[in-house]
């Protein structure tokens, strides 16, 4: 008996390590209401095409439904298509944020359909002091080119389970104000989309929690069985 609670334990011990808390995933907006850097201020260059958005300029950038803390990584998956290669990398305002991932260097991407998975760290890159990263930015394949035909059609950002900061605020919109009805009711709808998702992210971390302390629960009972016998 005692031999099959030591094998009880062992395994508890195990499952409880290998437990951890859940990472919460986002998907990215893709509109001309959520773009950033180099977004705000030139929306005329960048369109709208088959659920997501297209430029030729310089850069395009898209605001992040959360703040990415300093010394956080977050995982990125993009898909889309492009005429030519391309850079990636978080950002806040103008400052660069992460370590600059490159399609060439990476995947050897130089055009055509693509789907990436990128890990991007928020370490301020540029030395500027930032603690966050707020967006994420696709650029040409080097400095001073365009993107080629750049179509990015889903954006999605999962966290590494540890604390994120809270949403960010586009800048944008909170430079305009609007009394119409139908605006109040569009921001009624964003904000109860949001806490739905911050509920969603919270209850994921304490579920994590509460299932690496059963195996513990399982394995303390085990002991407390294989003294009496």
């Amino acid at each position: 008996m005692k031999k099959i609670l030591a094998i009880v334990m062992a395994v508890a011990m195990v499952m409880a390590l290998s437990v951890t808390a859940f990472a919460a995933t986002y998907d990215v907006e893709l509109s001309l209401d959520n773009l950033g850097y180099y977004g705000a201020t030139e929306s005329t260059n960048v369109t709208v095409v088959d659920g997501g958005l297209n430029s030729s300029e310089e850069a395009l950038s898209v605001l992040l439904p959360v703040e990415v803390a300093y010394g956080e990584t977050v995982t990125v998956t993009i898909k889309g298509s492009s005429d030519g290669a391309f850079r990636v990398w978080l950002l806040n305002g103008a400052n660069t944020d992460s370590a600059i991932w490159n399609s060439v260097d990476a995947e050897n991407f130089s055009g055509g359909d693509f789907e990436f998975t990128i890990s991007l760290e928020m370490n301020d890159n540029d030395g500027h002091g930032d603690t966050v990263a707020n967006a994420l930015m696709f650029k040409g394949i080097s400095y001073g080119t365009n993107l080629d035909n750049f179509t990015i059609t889903s954006v999605t950002l999962v966290t590494d389970g540890d604390e994120v900061a809270a949403e960010t605020t586009d800048d944008a919109d909170a430079t305009e104000e609007t009394s119409d009805e139908s605006s109040e009711e569009v921001a009624d709808t964003s904000s109860t989309e949001t806490s739905s998702t911050e509920t969603t992210t919270s209850t994921n971390a304490d579920t994590g929690v509460v299932l690496a302390l059963l195996p513990m629960a399982v394995a303390a009972a085990a002991v407390v069985v294989s003294k009496r016998k």
